[in-house]
Parts: structure tokens; sequence; C-alpha cells
């Protein structure tokens, strides 16, 4: 798996799912720029104030591959693995899926990600382990201090002055 940080600014993103998975999704994506899609005839709680208070739009039916024909990010955490094996088999070459019931059946994992000013650091276990995912994210975490924080920034900052990038 060759890791990437993606501008999501103006993708269309689709979440096949209302539980509790799906919903951790949710929150991994909302903030990248995408326009959201949510298929799922239920969703959570917890996910239907995230969809609310940021105006995701929400079709309240069982996903079909219709539904994802124009996504570029399918995420399928729906809780009928057939369902989500079905959804994805239905993608072209040049959509990436998440499938998080069964990891080999998509091309993208989604890693635990962690934001620091300008210090963004993903993690995987390629679908292994999210438990362990999780638990070396946090040990990462906990390595970046306030001071890197700033520094990187007042870097960031300069290169913006000089028209460079990264």
């Amino acid at each position: 798996m060759l890791p990437l940080h993606i501008n999501m600014i103006g993708k269309a993103i689709v979440i096949a799912g209302g539980g509790r998975i799906a919903t951790r999704r949710l929150k991994t994506v909302l903030n990248q720029g995408a326009t959201i899609t949510v298929v799922s005839p239920e969703v959570s709680s917890d996910m239907l104030e995230l969809m609310t208070s940021h105006s995701i739009d929400w079709k309240r039916k069982k996903v079909e591959p219709e539904d994802v024909k124009a996504a570029f990010l399918i995420i399928l955490a729906t809780d009928h693995p057939e369902t989500n094996k079905r959804i994805a088999a239905t993608a072209t070459a040049h959509q990436l899926v998440n499938v998080a019931s069964e990891a080999k059946l998509g091309n993208v994992y989604v890693p635990k990600i962690i934001n620091k000013g300008k210090i963004t650091v993903s993690v995987s276990t390629n679908g292994a382990s999210p438990s362990h995912t999780i638990k070396l994210a946090n040990q990462i975490d906990g390595l970046i201090d306030d001071q890197i924080v700033k520094e990187i920034d007042g870097l960031y900052q300069k290169r913006r002055g000089e028209g460079e990038g990264e």
C-alpha cells in the first residue's frame, strides 16, 4: 500500500452505513472539503448529529450501485458484509473503495490520522488490527510536542512567503 495524502476538496464521497464504524469514517472525512452523502435506512444518533450540523446529504435507503456511481471515494460500512461486497464489486477502476467489514475487497484503507498544526501523520496496520492502529497512533501523537508544531507552522509560513509549496 502506498500512503498518500489526497486533496479531497470538491470530491464526492459516499458512505454506506449508519452505525459506529460509518460514523467514525464520517468523522475522518468531515472537514476535508468533500461533498459527502450517507446512504443508509437508519443512522445512529451520533451520526445524525454530525450530518445535521454539517449539512450532509442523507439518502434513507439501502445502498445500490447507482448511489456510488459518481463517487470518488466509496466507504462501505454497512452491517451486511454481502451488501458491502456486492457494491465494492461494482466500483470502477478509477474509484477509491474502503470496505470496513473486509479490507481486502477495497483498494484503500482509512488510516488513523493525527493532525497537529501543519503536521499530518497517518497510521495503518493495513487492515490487520484497528485496535493496534489506534494504540500506535496514540503513541506517535505523544511524540509530537508543541515546540515542533510551532516550528513546522513557522517554516510553512516562511515557504509560503517564498512562493514554494510541498
